[in-house]
Order: C-alpha cells, then structure tokens, then sequence
C-alpha cells in the first residue's frame, strides 16, 4: 500500500494522465451507452396464441386449450399455467418459475415449443399452427401513434410507413390495431345456389381447387430435361367470377358469376379504435433488446416529421417512452450538478480552496467511471442504474473527506505535504475502508431479493459497489497525489468549526452526566417512532404519483352492436374531456376487447370495450391520476345507470408488472359453486371502506341459438355433422378459401350479408345430399336458446373465476385485504382460494427487504469485529443503528411518503452509511484510550476528546452526503416520485442519525464504563470477602 502510493507520488504524471484518459472514455461512453426508460427483463413468460375462426368459447375450451394444456403439464420448470379461451381464439400465458436464469428459460421455451409441436389431434378448422412467443418488457412499444380518418386513406398510408419504419435502425416490429386487412368478399345468394343446386361446400371446395401452383415433375429429353409445372392462379375478380362449380357432359354450366357476386371488404377481427373522438388505428413501435431509446426513436421521429399526412388523415403521439428517460437524464445531470455544487461549498466552507477543489473533484470522476463500467459490461442507462448514482453523488466523496481532512491536520502539525499524504492514507485506511466496506455490505443482500422486483432492481447495489470501489481507489491513490502537489495555501480560520466543538464538548459533557435519562428519553423516542412506522405509513412497493395513463373497462348489456357502442363511447369521450381538461392528452378507446394491450388486432365482442386515458405528463398538471380517477366516478356512475353498463378504472403502473391491487382466484371445475363464492366474495368487499371497483373476469357471452342436429336424417342423406358445422361457418362468420397472390389478399366466402342478418338465414342455407339434391338446412336442425360464456379461464388446467378490484392505500393495503379474505374464506366450499397480484408481490418485496436487512447486519457486523479485532466492539456501533428509524419515521409521516421499495432500498442501505460515522469516532477513541493507558477503559475526557476530534470530518461526510441527494428529494431538477422518496430517506434517516449517533457513541462508551467498573467493584468486593473470610478462619 505505501509502495503503490510513494510510486504515484513521485510520478504525478501518471495520475493526471490515467484521470484525464478516465474522463475522456467516461464521456465517449455516456454518448454511446445504450439508454431506456426501465431495465429489459424477461418476465419468464411465454404466449401460446391459436386462431379458430367461427369456434365458440367452448368449443375454443374443449378442442384446443384443453389439448394445449395436457401437453404442457409434463413440461418442468413452470410455475403456473393460464388459460383464456375466448370466441375465435386461444390464448395460454405460461409462467415460469421466477428463479429459472436465462438459459433455463431458453430450455423451458424449447420444451414448450416441442410439447405443442407434438399435438397431432388440433381441429381443421385453426388458421395455421399456434404462435408461440416468449415475453420481456423489451416488448413494450416505446410509440404508440393515433391515427384518425377513413379506412382506405389510413390503409394507403400506413402500409407506406410501415415499410418506411422498419427500414429505421433498431426498430425491430410495428403493430397496426383498428385496420383489418383488406380481403375479397364472395357473396353467395342463397336463393340462386339452390336454384343451380349448389351448396356452400362445392363453392368453397372449387376456388380452392381453381386456385394451384405446382410442379409435375421432370421431362427427361434426349436433347434437354424440362420441369412440368401448373400455374393456375387467381388475380382479378374476373376470373374469380369465371370459376366453374358445376358441369355436365356438353361442358362447365354453373360457374361462380351465377350464384355470387365478388366485392373488396376488409377481415372482420370485431375491434374498432376510436382515437380521441373519431375512428382509425393506433400504430406501435417496438424497439430491439439492444437497440438505443433515445436514437430509435429520435429517428423515429424525424421521419414522422418528414411526412406529409393525407388529407383527411391526422396523427397524435400519445406514448413516447423516451420522455420518461430524457427526463430522468436530465434529472440526474441537474440535480448532480447541484449537489456538486451545493458539496463544493460546503467543503470550502470548511478546508482550504485547493483541498476542496480535489475532494470535490472525486465525484465527476467516480459517476464517469461509472458510466465506463456500464458501457464495458453492456448495461443500459435507465431509471433505476441512474438510482444508483442519485445515491452516491452525496457518498462519494465520504472517503476523500476523512484523508482530506487528516492531511489537512498532518500539514497543520507541520509535515511535508508528500509524508502528510502518506500518513494520511495510512492512518485513515482502515476506518475509510471499513466505512466503504459496510456500505457495500448493507447495499449487496438486495441481490438476494427474488422474481421480478429483484431483476427490476438488480442494479442498484452493482451501482453503489462499483461507485464506492472507484471512489476508494480515488482517495487512496489519486487525491494525495493532488493535495501534495498542489500550490500549498495558508490554511483559513474557520470560525463555525470552533464554535460547533464548544457547544459539542459542552453539550457531551451534559449529556454524559445525565447519561441515563438521556439514553432513556433517546430510547422513548426511537420506540415511539418504531410504533408510528408500524401504524402509520401506508405501503405501496412502486409509488404512481407521475403515472400518467389509466383505463376504463366497460362492459355494455349482453348483445350490444357496434353502432350501440359507439354511441356510448361518444358520450363517455365528452365526459372526459370535460372533467379532465387541459390535463387531458388524448383517448383511445378499443370496442370489442377489455385487454389493454396497444398491440392487440382482435376484439371477441362489441360489448367489451376498454377505454385507454393519456394525460400529460406529471410536471405540467397540479392532479395525479388518481385524483383524476376519482373525480370521474359520479359522471361515470350517471353514465351506467343510463345505459345499463358496468365499469372499472386502472391505473396503468408504472415499474414492474404487479397486477391489481386485489385479485382473488376461485378454482374449481364445478361452475355453479365456483361463481356462487366467487359473488358471495365479491359482496363482502364491496363492504369494506377503501375497496372500490369490485368485479369478475367473467362476463355474459351472446345469445346463443343452439342448433341440434337429426343424426337419422343425416346419415339418411349421406350427410355428416362436419358438413353442416362447415356450412354454419361459411355462412356467418366466412372462411378463406383461397388467396390472390400478386396482391396478398384473402379470399373469403360466405353468405350476403343481408341473408345473414334476416331471421330465418337457417331456412336458406343449400346443404347438398348425396343424391345432388338441395335439402334445407331446417330439415336436419332443431334450434334451442342460450347464453354461451365471453371467456373461459383456466389456472392450471382448472376453470376459475377472479374478483378484481382496487384500493385506496390510504385507506386500505392490499395485504390487509388479502389477509381479511383469506380468514374469513379460507373454507371455500370445496372451491380453491388463491391469491395473486399486488398483494402477493407486496409481501414478497418485504419479505426480501427484511431478509436482506439481516444479511446486512450480519455482514456489517463481521467486517466491524475483523477490523477491532473484536466480538463485543462492534456492538458499540451496531447499537446506534435503531436510531435511524426516528429520522425515517420523520420524513414519511412529515412528507406523506409510503413505505415503498425504493424506500426499502434507502433503509437498507442506510444501515451501512449510518455506521460509517461511528466507525471513525469509536477508531479514535479506542486509538487514544490504548496510547493514554494501554489496556484500560477509556475515561470521560477521553471519550469526550476523541468524539470532539472526530466532529468536523462526520459533519462534512454527513453535510456532503445529505445535500447531494437532497435537490432530488425534493425535485429541485426534476420529480420522480421513486428517486424523491428514496433521496429524503437517505437524508433524514442519515441527517437524524447522525446527531443521535454523535451523543448515543459517547454514551454508550460511557456506560460500558459504569458497568465494567460495577464488575470490577464486585469482584473487588468478593476478593475481600474471601480474604477476610479465609483470615478469620487462619485465625
């Protein structure tokens, strides 16, 4: 150690060079490092989608799900399965086990992949094979574009910029929702097809036929061999026309043209999007998982820039997640620079200029080493890495402080600056390195804390390891260096110095008279504070002050249509921009689909419909969202009780995916008793204060006209059930038979609408026999009334139910309604109860914060004892941690902050900043004990001048540490609601602490005075004792 810094003190050079190139590849990196809003993680999800056009949601069930699922329950690795299966599609979410690494899930996605690839028993009737896809938050489009204006302008448009938006660098897919493709319709005229006696099933049957590209093999010539190929397709509507459906022996007398007529129309995928009062379609974005944020979509928008809209056509940007980072970047550098500064002044307030100047100049170049690590090591800059450096402005320099301040007092006791810079390193290198040490300790149990909120956080504590080590390399190496060759500078009287360590000494000398009431009102006041904590801070792991998007899922009366709905949305669009005004940034509203998901292309009925709210963001608008929320509950109320509608906001949070606040799963496969509990659940929540917008995922699906076939009349016809089952599909919701090529357009058949939409279309649907006679549907049918379910849902290959709904935590935690429920339904009536969402993550952060704490204390505890050579010392130190709770407690009930997980982090972390100070202060003590009377306990004075000597380089780590962070507690350079709440607990809690720990030190060693001293008097008198007793005995 001494070596190392004898050779960069002779060598100055080296120093100044190795900074210089430091900072010169710190700022290339910060240019060229990757940058997004949140960290990518894999959410360890994989998305199994099928399409089975015309197929209930039972059929959907019963056909494909249940296959599904029986294949994956052999597959390892998986957590849960859930399962949704609505009309038309099957949607599976398999959840792996949140521990599994990347390469696990890798396996687990290959296992899956091969599970449903053996399924060989899939209906006809799926359009191609399911898509598998995994899930990361890389998918969440970083633009979500609204578009308004007529189909075809939009269709012209869009289709240009969407070719023009994949050429851009780094984005890697574009979704387009509300825009059907564009299809050719053939209109079968039921009336004719009898008529020439032919069936929907001929007519499906002969364009598919009519419509082949193949080859016939090779032709082997003596002079050439030539490839035989058919190429028979269709490319106008002409020859669509002229396709032959039935012929005799003088040649092809039914074609096409005689039963139909051919139009262009668009796939009917039953959604419609309403962008901010008027039908079009919303565009996204999706960046690639290494692909900058910034530069994506600054590219982005210089070509959207470019464009010349159509007329007709108008554009709004209603998600741009590239503001939420440039606005954390641009907090971070403002509220760095004014922590800098503000840690500047008060070290020239303290030191020298010169000194300060170098302290200070530690922390540029710790952040932009930093920086370095994150470019080498391929991590992106992000809300949460940028954490870690909101953290560390105030830290970093801790260590320069404490070998600034003793080479100050080395040069005020006359040496040479170069030994003054080795005597400082070489006495404060313990204690400096003990105090980063149990920083570093308390801050790496976070890596302990599992699933989601762990891989969100991960790079907190990596942050703060890496910002300390350079930091310490810094002080030990480079700032001696500095400071001795700096142009030396008579030291300035400090007059607020002397004056602090006269009213210390004095107020020490009272408080160690009075130790024991002291310690007694201390301790009152940590337990009065430990008590407040646990009775009046509310918890919410990711705070939403600046959520700025929430939803409305509404549920119109069963059988509602498109035009119904529209009308409503209508007046629910007026509403909104009423009560919301200025703060309002733009709707978008999805009729046919409650999924909130900007990508989703498909609705299921015209009944569901969700309502998606932008706002501006959270600087420019006095209201959070949920304020916002609540005050649209009575116009909203006055709107369902009109029409009939229910209704349920969600916010849309901000951080990782942590479901609704309540969220209660009912499982069974008996569907009566499942949905009694499940509203008898639902009941008694709506009983409580705090809980509001109670529902279920289940909603009421269509009328249902349940046709059952004449199994005898059938077979007498030569008919199947698989036919007439083809006909119904091909008359009401189309199939496609075939496929233009030159223009990658579909071919759908079915029947004219106006046939379809009469009452009695079973009566006029052609159902050829056997015997080429047309026989009425009606014959082989009988039609019964029902009700058919919108969704069927799945948890583990069981059917359940959920009761959703939200809280208000200043009410009401979600735990605690977990918690309720769980007591009073546990005995569910041979229904399982299961819990998910909020609640679940919530006890699973804690849990893991707790957890870590206590590694932390341990941790702390073996480095303390290591460097005292001690067991029962470092209790000395460990005993004034509790203390900081009585700052906590102060800044969340003062600032109404709640207990979150950035909250968490701060507390934990604090634990090894707090003993930092008491580090130094118990080091010199126990030094000047050993060197006034080796081996004894130190006395009152020496307890006093060891903690007095100690005060002005506790106050300027303290002071340093406590204003770099509290311009982002206070969002002096920007808000973040995450950064503000975990900065005024690192400030408070260390603020606070400190002051206790500068009285609580001293009498603690003082009171181990008394009570040794006690010992020693009872031994003394038992000595006597025995010696008296023996002397009377002798004598």
């Amino acid at each position: 150690m001494r070596s190392l810094l004898t050779f960069f003190l002779q060598r100055p050079m080296v120093v100044t060079i190795s900074m210089l190139a430091l900072l010169l590849i710190g700022f290339q990196s910060l240019v060229t490092s990757r940058k997004e809003g949140f960290p990518e993680i894999s959410l360890n999800r994989i998305v199994v989608r099928t399409l089975y056009p015309g197929a209930s949601a039972r059929d959907v069930e019963s056909e494909v799900t249940d296959l599904i699922e029986e294949e994956l329950q052999e597959v390892e690795g998986i957590k849960e399965i859930l399962s949704y299966s609505e009309e038309n599609i099957s949607r599976i979410e398999v959840r792996g086990k949140e521990e599994l690494k990347p390469e696990q899930f890798r396996r687990l996605y290959s296992d899956v992949e091969n599970a449903i690839g053996r399924i060989d028993d899939l209906p006809d009737g799926i359009r191609g094979r399911p898509a598998i896809d995994d899930v990361t938050t890389a998918d969440i489009p970083i633009l979500e574009i609204a578009y308004s204006g007529s189909p075809d302008a939009l269709t012209v448009y869009l289709e240009g910029l969407e070719r023009r938006l994949r050429r851009i660098p780094g984005v890697s897919g574009i979704d387009i929702a509300g825009l059907p493709d564009e299809e050719i319709h053939v209109l079968i005229d039921a009336a004719l097809a009898r008529k020439h006696h032919v069936d929907l099933r001929m007519i499906s049957k002969a364009l598919a036929q009519r419509n082949i590209t193949g080859s016939g093999g090779i032709l082997y010539n003596p002079d050439e061999e030539q490839k035989i190929t058919i190429s028979q397709g269709l490319a106008s509507f002409e020859e669509i026309l002229n396709t032959p459906i039935l012929g005799n022996t003088d040649g092809f007398d039914v074609r096409l043209r005689d039963v139909a007529r051919v139009e262009r129309g668009r796939e009917d995928v039953r959604l419609i999007v309403r962008n901010n009062g008027q039908n079009g379609a919303i565009l996204s974005v999706r960046k690639s998982g290494q692909a900058d944020l910034l530069d994506t979509v600054e590219r982005v928008h210089r070509l959207l820039e470019s464009e010349e809209l159509p007329d007709g056509v108008s554009q709004s940007v209603l998600v741009d997640q590239s503001t939420l980072t440039r606005d954390r970047i641009s907090l971070l550098a403002g509220n760095a620079a004014m922590g800098f500064v503000l840690v500047l002044l008060v070290l020239m307030y303290f030191l020298d200029r010169t000194t300060a100047l170098w302290t200070a100049f530690g922390i540029p170049v710790t952040l932009l080493g930093m920086i370095v690590f994150l470019k080498f090591n391929d991590i992106s800059i992000n809300l949460i890495s940028l954490a870690g450096f909101i953290i560390l402005i105030g830290m970093l320099v801790d260590d320069a402080v404490v070998i600034a301040e003793q080479y100050r007092s080395n040069r005020e006791n006359g040496m040479e600056p170069r030994e003054a810079a080795t005597q400082s390193v070489t006495r404060m290198f313990l204690p400096v390195l003990a105090s980063s040490a149990t920083t570093m300790i308390a801050f790496a149990p976070l890596f302990m804390i599992g699933g989601f909120p762990g891989a969100f956080i991960w790079t907190i504590p990596l942050m703060i390891i890496v910002g300390l080590t350079i930091s310490l390399l810094e002080s030990f190496f480079f700032l001696p260096v500095h400071l001795a060759h700096a142009r030396q500078r008579a030291p300035r009287q400090n007059r607020l110095m002397p004056l602090l360590e006269r009213l210390y000494r004095q107020s020490l000398e009272f408080f160690i008279r009075h130790r024991y009431r002291a310690m007694g009102v201390f301790l009152l006041m940590l337990v009065t504070s430990l008590v407040t904590l646990r009775l009046s801070v509310r918890k919410d792991p990711f705070p939403q002050d600046a959520a700025d998007t929430f939803s409305i899922s509404i549920t119109l009366p069963a059988g509602a249509t498109i035009m119904q709905a529209q009308a409503e949305m209508e007046s629910l669009e007026a509403i909104l921009r009423e009560r919301i005004g200025p703060d309002l940034k733009g709707t978008s509203i999805r009729i046919g689909t409650q999924i909130e998901d900007s990508t989703v292309d498909r609705g299921a009925q015209s009944n569901l419909i969700v309502a998606l709210v932008y706002l501006i963001s959270y600087e420019e608008r006095d209201r959070t969202a949920e304020t916002i929320m609540n005050d649209l509950h009575d116009p909203l109320k006055d709107l369902a009780r009109k029409n009939g509608m229910q209704y349920a906001l969600n916010l849309k949070r901000l951080g990782p995916p942590m479901g609704r606040a309540i969220e209660i799963r009912l499982l069974s496969d008996d569907d009566v008793s499942r949905t009694t509990k499940a509203r008898e659940i639902m009941t008694y929540l709506e009983s409580i204060p705090g809980v509001t917008h109670v529902e279920l995922d289940e909603r009421e699906g269509l009328r249902e006209t349940e046709l059952v076939l004449n199994q005898g009349l059938l077979s007498a016809a030569g008919l199947h059930n698989q036919d007439i089952l083809t006909s119904l599909r091909i008359a009401l919701d189309g199939t496609i038979v075939s496929r233009i090529r030159e223009s990658d357009m579909d071919i759908r058949l079915k029947l004219n609408r106006r046939i379809n939409e009469s009452g009695d279309f079973i009566k006029k649907i052609p159902v050829i026999n056997r015997l080429g006679i047309v026989v009425p549907l009606e014959r082989f049918v009988t039609a019964g009334e029902g009700r058919s379910p919108a969704s069927i849902t799945h948890v583990n290959a069981m059917r359940s139910t959920t009761v959703l709904g939200n809280v208000d935590n200043r009410i009401i935690s979600p735990t605690d309604i977990m918690d309720i429920v769980n007591q009073k339904f546990s005995r569910a009536d041979g229904v399982l109860l299961e819990f998910s969402g909020q609640p679940v993550e919530t006890s699973l952060i804690f849990a893991g914060l707790s957890s870590a704490s206590v590694v932390a204390l341990i941790g702390i505890y073996l480095i303390i004892a290591l460097i005292f050579n001690s067991y029962t010392k470092p209790f000395i130190i460990l005993l004034s941690l509790p203390f900081m709770a009585i700052g906590i407690a102060f800044v969340l009930i003062s600032h109404d902050v709640p207990g979150s997980m950035m909250v968490g982090v701060a507390v934990v972390g604090l634990m090894g900043v707090v003993v930092n100070a008491s580090i130094v202060m118990v080091d010199t003590i126990l030094t000047d004990t050993q060197a006034a009377t080796p081996g004894e306990i130190p006395g009152k004075q020496i307890v006093i001048e060891g903690a007095v000597s100690r005060l002005r380089p506790i106050v300027l780590t303290t002071a340093t540490t406590v204003l770099g962070v509290l311009p982002t507690g206070y969002g002096i350079g920007g808000y973040d609601p995450f950064l503000s709440h975990m900065s005024l607990v690192l400030a408070y809690g260390l603020g606070f602490a400190t002051i206790i720990i500068l009285i609580i030190i001293p009498l603690l060693f003082m009171i181990g005075t008394d009570i040794r001293g006690m010992l020693d008097r009872r031994k003394r008198n038992a000595f006597s004792f025995l010696t008296a007793l023996f002397d009377r005995k002798a004598f």
